[in-house]
């Protein structure tokens, strides 16, 4: 019901624009538990509180832990703090702010939560929410959380976030791609940037909602471009005052008369679109026919349900050393392009599926990835039959131990994430000069040799550092192509801690298509790679 999400299930976003911290959270939360347990006694129990007995249903016991709240932490601070209780098989990261843990034994795991509930938990001064997982071990917890995650947000309600729109997106274009899939009362564009459009769709019923959901979820209106994020939003109803092209309310049209318009309007394709076409894939500038309206999209082709809108965004790769793990693999991938999931398969030994954010993403990492030698092995990179990577069945180990499928998502280390992180990247094919950034201001040259050696990379011929007031960075030079992409492989985005300062590092590394060093020291950090965090 709103009034029990109005209270437990505030958007931990808005919460962060304003300032709010977990503490305050857990006071909010503990203010509704006082008054759910003063109307049970009175017997008057609303809607509400049945939500909240729902919600409140003991967990049982388990090996697996699970941290909520905790999207500033990284694997490093969680580990460390959560050692102490006992053997970790493995530690995943479903999204930004949740950890599941999977503790050796079934003691470890009790030992935890009853400190958490007892003493309360702190990490890093950031006290997360601590429970039981859902499944016994990591596969099944990490179902269960997936599966609990598209139960509970189901809603009547969508949230568009159309990004690259090339073209003007209004309530008639929405209109046309999701009326489709069911009844749509109310359409709100409540957000326009260069960027990002952002609307809310609403329904007559979920139903109709999660087909439009499943149908068109990632896919773009036009090709290449104005690509959907669809997702459940909280909200419940829609207030629509007007109707014109960023508002309007499908209940008050007279539905002979909008079903007139909608089969006599002309869908040719916009004249923009066309000279995209005709200039060699390059958008024309904003002016003319784009920046006063224009037509709506064309219909969708017969067949087409928009499902990623046909994108080719699942790779295959071949050929993988049994060195190799979905980390070192995504620390090449992630310059390419932003990477959803990374599994590898078990019954094909040096077989890997990988699941990027977009067909971009793709076609680049098999253009400068496909034949390039990593750990003494040469892959092979080419484009999948399958639609994504799923995360179903048994997952398994890898040869080092770690877990086969790893999901990359909603994770820190993604460079394409916004259209300001993705112009900070170049798109290069690997070379034999890196750049590095983001290490803190008191390190020197011996000091990121000895890190590089300490984890088996292999020895720069020279390191050029500059050091700004926030950060070091530099260029790395090898013999080879082959030792800088296996540096790569190996150290890009390695943390840890300063001993004589006690200040957390990231070494991020990226290609520059350089064949030689450069006379000068680079001094902006910022050209080559997208990840700033």
């Amino acid at each position: 019901s709103n009034e029990y999400k109005s209270y437990l299930s505030v958007d931990k976003m808005s919460y962060r624009r304003r300032g709010v911290d977990t503490k305050r959270r857990r006071l909010e939360q503990d203010d509704f538990r006082g008054q759910f347990h003063h109307r049970a006694a009175a017997g008057e129990l609303s809607s509400a509180d049945e939500d909240y007995r729902k919600n409140q249903e003991p967990v049982l016991p388990s090996r697996v832990i699970q941290i909520n709240n905790a999207e500033e932490l990284t694997e490093d601070d969680i580990r460390s703090a959560v050692e102490v209780f006992g053997e970790i098989r493995g530690v995943v990261s479903p999204t930004r702010d949740t950890f599941l843990i999977e503790y050796a034994n079934m003691d470890s795991s009790q030992a935890m939560h009853q400190h958490s509930e007892n003493h309360g938990f702190l990490i890093r001064y950031i006290s997360p929410e601590i429970k039981f997982g859902a499944g016994q071990d990591l596969p099944s917890a990490m179902t269960a959380f997936q599966n609990a995650k598209t139960v509970t947000s189901a809603n009547h309600v969508l949230q568009f976030n159309v990004t690259k729109p090339m073209y003007p997106i209004t309530t008639e274009v929405l209109y046309t791609i999701v009326s489709p899939h069911g009844r749509v009362l109310r359409i709100v564009i409540h957000n326009r940037t260069p960027e990002i459009v952002e609307a809310l769709v609403e329904f007559d019923n979920i139903s109709g909602a999660e087909n439009c959901k499943a149908a068109i979820d990632g896919a773009d209106i036009y090709a290449g471009c104005c690509t959907l994020d669809v997702k459940f939003s909280k909200a419940q109803s829609l207030n629509v005052y007007k109707n014109d092209d960023d508002t309007c309310d499908y209940t008050d049209i007279n539905p002979a008369i909008a079903a007139k318009q909608r089969s006599s309007r002309d869908f040719r394709e916009p004249e923009d679109r066309r000279l995209v076409r005709n200039n060699g894939g390059r958008p024309p500038p904003r002016s003319g026919p784009l920046a006063s309206g224009g037509p709506p999209p064309p219909q969708p082709h017969p067949g087409n349900n928009y499902n990623n809108g046909g994108e080719q965004r699942v790779l295959m790769v071949h050929g993988l050393d049994t060195k190799m793990n979905p980390e070192r693999l995504f620390n090449l991938l992630c310059m390419y392009g932003d990477v959803n999931k990374i599994k590898f398969l078990t019954t094909k030994k040096g077989v890997a599926l990988v699941e990027m954010k977009n067909m971009f993403g793709a076609d680049n990492a098999q253009k400068f990835l496909n034949r390039v030698k990593v750990l003494g092995s040469s892959i092979s990179v080419s484009h999948s039959k399958h639609r994504e990577v799923g995360i179903f069945g048994p997952l398994g180990k890898c040869d080092d131990g770690t877990d086969a499928l790893q999901i990359f998502a909603e994770g820190r280390y993604l460079r394409f994430r916004t259209r300001a992180k993705a112009s900070k990247n170049r798109i290069v094919e690997p070379s034999k000069i890196l750049q590095f950034y983001a290490l803190p201001t008191t390190v020197d040259e011996n000091w990121l040799l000895k890190l590089l050696e300490d984890n088996d990379c292999p020895t720069p011929n020279s390191i050029s550092m500059h050091k700004s007031d926030i950060c070091s960075s530099g260029l790395l030079e090898y013999d080879n192509t082959e030792e800088a992409v296996d540096t790569v492989a190996i150290a890009n985005h390695l943390t840890g801690t300063l001993p004589s300062e006690s200040k957390r590092y990231c070494l991020k590394l990226a290609f520059t298509g350089r064949r030689v060093m450069p006379d000068t020291p680079v001094e902006d950090s910022t050209k080559s790679g997208g990840d700033d965090d």
